[in-house]
């Protein structure tokens, strides 16, 4: 990748101005806007179509490489002189390795850890050093005391073993004001952080060599404020405000640190008996912080081109597009409405985005893949790339480098599978970003009008935004999701609204904004769902919230709840058409099928590229048990699947008796419709592939048809949508 960037933001109104961060290996580049019209490649058998927009930017940028550091840690500032110090924290190593990772850092002073054991440094002359071997994921205090004669103490304490001391002679320690550093030591050099991997609690540094006996009494939990003068102690409270950036210092030697790069935090500490596992109701025993040496918040990189986007440009899908002799790069971002004046909304889930962003699975388990598929599909080059650029940042579906869960994913770094030209394996092309693009694309094929906001605005705006539309149009995966959307969402639809979910496995993650990061959300996976990780013990409540994690289906909040249907399996080696039902012959929704051949009992919808239909990828069912509204109206269901598509775990039947033969019946895609108060409704596919199956033949086939007479139907109908004309 010779050219790469990101925008400081997704989404942005016409008046505000939006910047954006290159890299490139190029002297010089020429950028231009470009509305996003249709997305594709010649790998896709389908034209990129885009739409150049006067935008006033210069004819050229200088190119410059821009670097990324990533790595957790936390920074604070020593208000005084050191010339003796003591030094303690407990840490949980979650890589032991060779190589020595820092715990904490006072100036040139370092603590720091291996596999073989611990020592202390200034610069790289090593103080003193206990050679032991580090146990993994295994608690422990370390102390480290240097006084005025030079005179260094280190010892070791781990529950269960003896006590490890060393003393030495040093040359004395004068430190100016210096920089306290929880997990680095300072080290910028691009690519992963020199930064520990693991948890730490309870550091303390105090302005004095202390004995001893204030070791062995921190290492038995002590407050070490009950120990030494608290004006010349840092006691940084790591339980407080687990949705922060900022830690405050309950001692008087620093003002607090700022944390870099988004530490895990709502973690249990050395002190977790196990009894609570939220940390709202013990904070003290959740007192951790987990660092990373692949955590990142924000890439860093200065901003190369500043935009400010025309008060009359229209609302949609845009990109800063960036090339350099046959190099190119199109940096996505939505443009807002600057006023309400369209019938329909379209809604495109970027925090689906922002959990799938810069997922490596593809390069880094490409024969995994081929197992899974029965085929082998190739793969985006680009995720070669990423695959080779850790500090980038990884998914909500990845494990950092210690085999951790990530449970936070930043916008603000280049995301290079949010381009409208990339190639998913999983589909045979198209999905996430690159396929909502297809669903604007054939709304603009009908001549429709229509705004497109993002996941950020109806959770920052609300019902308050929604209720301007007569329709609200989802786009193909809007899996992740917080509370105040689902709230929105149901409030908007008992208000009147109509809402076209036109996509498989939405609203099913709890998911929340981080407070201190709103660039960044953040999930826990718990122990239920489809997951490549699970949520760590303890470690179930988002730090953000307070709220437990994972599915909302176990928080009885069922997708179904509110779109009619929820998450029932999954699967990739192909998709299905649907089976027309008896009930959909009713006069009160038989306008759905106007135009559709397919009668009763018959298919609909078995054809489309990718897959090669509507229903497919991932596939969601109706269930009165998990909430679906019982006058629902099951229109169809997908028929035709595979035993490849499997049920997700929460679907698995549980007890002696034995599954059914072949393919189990949860396995299936319902088409439904059902009423609302004041006349709003809510229409769902159950199915990703929809949006795809309906570009198949240029639109012209059943799976858009209906989706034409649903939204006419919605748009239009002024009482009940299940009003009969005659």
């Amino acid at each position: 990748m010779r050219i790469i960037g990101y925008p400081d933001r997704f989404s942005v109104r016409p008046g505000q101005t939006l910047g954006f961060r290159l890299s490139s290996e190029h002297p010089e580049l020429r950028p231009e806007i470009v509305r996003l019209r249709q997305p594709g490649s010649s790998r896709h058998a389908t034209p990129l179509v885009e739409e150049p927009v006067k935008a006033d930017l210069p004819e050229s940028l200088a190119g410059r490489c821009q670097h990324t550091t990533s790595g957790s840690y936390a920074d604070a500032r020593v208000d005084g002189e050191l010339d003796e110090l003591g030094l303690g924290v407990w840490f949980q190593p979650t890589l032991p390795g060779p190589d020595a990772r820092p715990l904490l850092a006072v100036g040139a002073l370092v603590l720091e850890v291996s596999a073989r054991g611990i020592l202390v440094r200034t610069g790289e002359r090593v103080m003193a050093g206990l050679t032991t071997r580090i146990e993994e994921r295994n608690w422990a205090f370390v102390a480290a005391t240097v006084d005025r004669s030079g005179a260094v103490g280190l010892s070791l304490h781990r529950p269960g073993l003896p006590v490890l001391s060393t003393s030495a002679r040093s040359e004395p320690v004068h430190l100016d004001r210096p920089r306290l550093l929880l997990g680095s030591d300072g080290r910028l050099t691009g690519g992963l952080g020199h930064t520990f991997n693991g948890k730490l609690a309870r550091p303390v540094l105090a302005a004095t060599a202390w004995p001893e006996s204030t070791t062995v009494a921190l290492a038995a939990g002590a407050d070490p404020l009950n120990l030494l003068p608290a004006a010349t102690v840092s006691a940084l409270d790591l339980a407080a405000d687990p949705g922060g950036t900022r830690v405050a210092d309950r001692g008087g030697l620093t003002a607090g640190a700022q944390l870099r790069q988004l530490p895990g935090r709502g973690v249990p500490g050395p002190f977790w008996t196990g009894a609570e596992t939220d940390f709202r109701r013990a904070p003290a025993e959740f007192d951790a912080l987990h660092l990373h040496d692949d955590d990142l918040a924000d890439a860093g990189w200065e901003t190369d081109l500043e935009w400010t986007v025309p008060a009359e440009l229209p609302t949609g899908a845009y990109a800063l597009k960036v090339t350099a002799g046959e190099d190119v790069d199109r940096i996505p971002f939505v443009v807002t409405p600057a006023s309400h004046d369209a019938p329909v909304l379209v809604v495109l889930p970027t925090w689906t985005y922002l959990a799938y962003a810069n997922w490596r699975t593809y390069a880094e388990y490409e024969e995994e893949r081929v197992a899974l598929y029965g085929e082998r599909r190739g793969i985006d080059e680009r995720d070669r790339w990423l695959a080779e650029h850790p500090e980038l940042g990884r998914s909500l579906y990845d494990v950092h480098t210690d085999g951790s869960g990530v449970f936070y994913s930043t916008s603000l770094r280049p995301i290079l599978n949010l381009r409208p030209d990339y190639f998913t394996p999983t589909t045979r092309g198209f999905r996430h970003f690159a396929q909502d693009l297809q669903l604007l694309a054939w709304l603009d094929d009908r001549g429709e009008r229509y705004a497109v906001v993002t996941d950020d605005e109806v959770e920052r705006e609300g019902s308050a935004l929604l209720r301007h539309y007569r329709v609200v149009i989802t786009g193909s995966h809007p899996e992740y999701c917080s509370a105040g959307m689902l709230d929105s969402y149901l409030a908007y639809t008992f208000a009147g609204g109509r809402l076209m979910y036109l996509g498989g496995n939405g609203f099913y993650q709890v998911t929340a904004r981080h407070p201190g990061h709103p660039s960044a959300i953040e999930i826990r996976r718990g122990h239920a769902g489809v997951a490549t990780w699970v949520s760590d013990p303890g470690e179930q409540h988002l730090s953000a919230t307070g709220e437990p994690g994972g599915l909302w289906r176990l928080r009885g909040r069922a997708p179904n709840v509110l779109a009619g249907v929820g998450f029932t399996a999954q699967g990739h080696d192909k998709a299905s058409g649907y089976v027309r039902s008896e009930a959909s012959t009713d006069p009160a929704v038989a306008w759905v099928f106007d135009g559709i051949g397919a009668g009763a009992g018959e298919v609909f919808g078995d054809e489309g590229p990718g897959l090669g239909g509507a229903a497919g990828d991932e596939l969601d069912r109706a269930d009165v048990t998990l909430g679906t509204p019982p006058d629902a109206v099951v229109l169809a269901s997908s028929v035709g699947h595979s035993e490849r598509i499997a049920l997700v775990p929460e679907e698995i039947d549980h007890g002696y008796a034995t599954p059914p033969p072949g393919v189990h019946p949860k396995v299936r895609a319902d088409i439904v419709l059902l009423g609302r108060p004041g006349g709003g409704a809510v229409f769902s596919v159950g199915s990703i592939a929809w949006s795809t199956a309906m570009t198949h033949k240029g639109g012209d086939n059943d799976t858009a048809r209906m989706t034409a007479n649903v939204l006419n139907r919605f748009r239009d109908a002024t009482g009940s949508i299940f009003e009969t004309t005659d």
